[in-house]
């Protein structure tokens, strides 16, 4: 299979969410090694982040634009023009491996849309920059479910309300869970663990809150129920890793030193802190998947989650599952646990087999099964 694939390249580099599910499913479809897989991008962030990002990808065959991200996306979406074989006339598969638009003229097409949270009434925070984003997506999506031969997305949850906000993507919707990077396999490492030493937490008992503080994964719970819980356990942190939204930065660092604020973390350190932590926290309100949640597991650690969007589905009988909406709730959960060894074992074993089903490895030679069926 001729395999165009178009990746948003400043996003895999020191990846998160979209960007890390985009690096890792290329890299495995090169590793399966059947197709002839060459990438369209940028030509700025080809240049600025493929040599940060190393090999495989400094070894794939490139096709650039020069017109810039945005520039191109619109032009793509409102002309229907340059299609994708005026880069490589031989392609017959293009792959958008995050929401975007490329044309075709004989190729089939395939999108991995992540979630419809865009289109969800809760979900996000509902500001102006959240409408004019979902303002943005309705057009896209709408001239997606025209174009596209074919979606891929991470769970059948995402899959369902997909297709609930558009019916006609339904027949077209492929699910392939994402898998978890290979560095959560392995035990903690030295640079890893020099970073816990560096943040003071040798020792220490905490609870891991990762993915920062957002509406998107319910920062005003977090905050409420943190000093209810810091007041029973005084010598417990809360560390949180990934960025923060500004305004409940503010709101974190005025709860004093209990919470710490790592920021964004490499693969090592956060590998490191899922071992280390007491209790890994996911209370988010909506997700398409939650690789956290995997990521704590495959790491030996107990985690809380919310019973809400993919969450169950992801997490199985090896999480705690709580009420999204209820601090009281998420204490009281979070509270059994760490005074339950025997309890947090049990979630342990659970976790670890079930975090063993999610590799990327595998998701890719499903995709892989899928996109060979277009053709």
């Amino acid at each position: 299979m001729k395999l165009l694939a178009y990746v948003h390249l400043r996003r895999i580099y020191n990846p998160t969410g979209a960007g890390r599910v985009a690096r890792n499913i290329i890299e495995q479809l090169d590793l399966l090694g059947k197709d002839e897989i060459r990438i369209l991008s940028d030509r700025s962030d080809h240049q600025e982040y493929i040599p940060k990002v190393g090999a495989p990808w400094t070894e794939f065959r490139y096709h650039d634009f020069a017109l810039g991200t945005s520039l191109q996306q619109g032009r793509w979406l409102f002309t229907d023009s340059p299609v994708a074989e005026s880069w490589w006339p031989d392609a017959e598969v293009v792959y958008c491996a995050s929401e975007s638009y490329v044309p075709t003229r004989r190729a089939r097409s395939v999108v991995t849309l992540h979630d419809a949270a865009y289109f969800e009434d809760n979900a996000l925070s509902p500001n102006f920059d959240s409408w004019r984003q979902r303002a943005k997506w309705k057009i896209l999506y709408r001239k997606l479910d025209r174009k596209v031969d074919m979606f891929h997305t991470v769970s059948h949850f995402s899959a369902e309300r997909l297709a609930h906000f558009f019916p006609g993507m339904r027949g077209r919707l492929r699910v392939v869970h994402n898998g978890v990077t290979e560095r959560f396999f392995l035990p903690p490492n030295a640079a890893g663990e020099a970073e816990i030493a560096r943040l003071g937490l040798d020792g220490r008992p905490f609870i891991l809150l990762p993915g920062g503080l957002s509406y998107r994964k319910n920062a005003d719970l977090v905050l409420k129920a943190w000093p209810t819980l810091q007041a029973i356990h005084p010598d417990l942190l809360l560390v949180v890793s990934g960025l923060c939204d500004p305004e409940y930065l503010a709101r974190a660092k005025a709860l004093g030193p209990s919470v710490l604020l790592a920021g964004f973390v490499s693969d090592d350190t956060l590998c490191s802190l899922y071992h280390a932590a007491s209790i890994v926290w996911f209370p988010s309100l909506y997700e398409g998947f939650g690789i956290p949640v995997i990521e704590a597991m495959l790491c030996g650690t107990a985690v809380v989650a919310s019973a809400a969007s993919s969450l169950p589905e992801v997490a199985g009988d090896a999480a705690m599952l709580v009420d999204p909406a209820s601090p009281a709730r998420h204490v009281e959960a979070l509270d059994a646990l760490l005074r339950d060894d025997a309890a947090r074992s049990a979630l342990v074993a659970r976790g670890l087999e079930r975090g063993r089903q999610f590799t990327w490895k595998a998701a890719a030679a499903v995709l892989r099964e899928n996109l060979a069926d277009l053709i």
